[in-house]
């Protein structure tokens, strides 16, 4: 019962580690759109930047929900300018956050990034896009499964 104490433990730990680096790559998106949108001119760029970044943290759609259909908005009225202008700080915003995502999420919860990529995969082929919620979910609980494992086969105690 202890080393299912510990999984849940563990398991906590890197849920809690998942959320905060969520947070963390939603104000380094809202960073990134609010110097966007203040150089193009967007009138209220932080209030708006700010809802776009709380949107970001939705796995698979992100801020792609918001952005793309305001661009190809501007695009169709013949704001052609703004148009490319929105889809440009869109493309920095999503290569920024593929870049740093890794990092950021594989160090809060303690799973190397290629680990939780290919969980995260795994699960979205399974359950579509739910799978994108539940993918560093599945990785954080095989990874906490593997070091009780660990620490429990390591134990010279328990080697008679």
């Amino acid at each position: 019962m202890s080393d299912l104490k510990d999984i849940l433990y563990r398991s906590l730990k890197g849920i809690k580690g998942y959320f905060k680096a969520e947070l963390k790559l939603a104000a380094l998106t809202f960073i990134l759109l609010c110097i966007g949108f203040y150089i193009i001119g967007i009138d209220f760029w932080g209030i708006k930047a700010l809802g776009i970044a709380i949107v970001d943290v939705i796995p698979v759609l992100g801020s792609g929900i918001i952005m793309i259909p305001w661009a190809l908005i501007h695009f169709f009225m013949g704001n052609t300018t703004i148009a490319w202008q929105l889809g440009l700080v869109y493309i920095v915003i999503n290569v920024v956050r593929q870049i740093a995502e890794p990092f950021v999420t594989g160090r809060e919860i303690g799973v190397r990034p290629l680990y939780t990529f290919i969980s995260t995969i795994v699960c979205m082929l399974i359950f579509g896009p739910l799978g994108a919620l539940i993918g560093a979910g599945v990785a954080i609980v095989i990874k906490a499964v593997y070091d009780v494992k660990m620490v429990r086969n390591s134990d010279p105690s328990e080697w008679e």
